[in-house]
């Protein structure tokens, strides 16, 4: 507890290191999704002679286990589904998305030939913007709020494959997901544009498609895959340590999470 306190102080009360650890992490996020792409185009091309020989089948031993393993990669876009209330001037709307990442753990419980039942935790990093219009008393009347998220994310979800076509096989995949953010959104902080607090616990419903592609040793899947929270995750009451904040919250009555996720599966 005293070191995470003291790297709170360190942050607040020194500028020039916050920003030297802001650039630093930013460098290492880029290079974490060239890396993600790397990977997963390299894979692909390797796997391109066998995927197109239709005499053999590859990695027949996959789709018999009652249970296998694997981990994921992936890049994620983030923003919310604002309702506004109507009870000030104020007007919002998403701002600019960032890029995102996921790494994961796969383990999916054979049901059938055709279906399977997933549970795939993970951590899922990413950022949302909201742009506030019409705020009384600031320039240009526009305000930006930043949200960063680190969340762990638990989906239990069920695939659906349909039959194997060589070494492909498209699917689909539904199901709930439970994300808890370990970002820190219980306070307003303006100097770091955050005039919103947010829960940390909430709901998906996650739908996604893709195919997975059969390689001499494993499968390699891509899946796109489309989340939205099912409940309201702004915090409505004010923040009685930053009183003079609480219009931004009140032009809200619900605050809904979106997610837009590009998935490579190693199985």
């Amino acid at each position: 507890m005293f070191f995470h306190f003291t790297c709170l102080e360190i942050l607040q009360f020194s500028p020039t290191f916050a920003r030297s650890v802001t650039y630093y992490f930013d460098f290492m996020f880029y290079r974490f999704v060239l890396f993600t792409f790397f990977i997963a185009l390299t894979t692909f091309a390797l796997g391109q002679p066998f995927l197109h020989d239709s005499h053999i089948l590859n990695y027949q031993r996959g789709d018999r286990l009652n249970l296998h393993l694997g981990f994921s990669l992936g890049v994620n876009f983030m923003d919310y589904r604002a309702l506004m209330s109507g009870e000030n001037e104020l007007r919002s709307e998403s701002g600019s998305q960032g890029i995102g990442f996921l790494v994961g753990f796969v383990s999916e419980l054979r049901l059938s030939n055709n279906m399977g039942l997933r549970f795939m935790p993970g951590v899922e990093m990413s950022s949302r913007r909201l742009v506030f219009s019409n705020v009384p008393d600031v320039e240009g009347g526009i305000v930006g709020s930043q949200v960063n998220h680190v969340y762990l994310t638990l989906p239990l979800m069920l695939k659906y494959k349909a039959k194997r076509i060589n070494n492909y096989r498209p699917f689909i995949t539904a199901g709930p997901s439970v994300k808890y953010d370990f970002a820190n959104h219980a306070h307003i902080d303006p100097f770091n544009d955050i005039y919103l607090r947010t829960k940390a616990i909430d709901t998906f419903l996650e739908m996604g498609l893709g195919s997975d592609f059969y390689l001499p040793y494993f499968k390699f899947g891509v899946e796109l895959r489309f989340s939205l929270g099912l409940f309201d995750v702004l915090n409505h009451e004010p923040d009685p340590e930053m009183p003079g904040y609480d219009h931004f919250t009140y032009s809200l009555k619900k605050l809904n999470a979106r997610m837009f996720t590009i998935v490579f599966h190693f199985e």
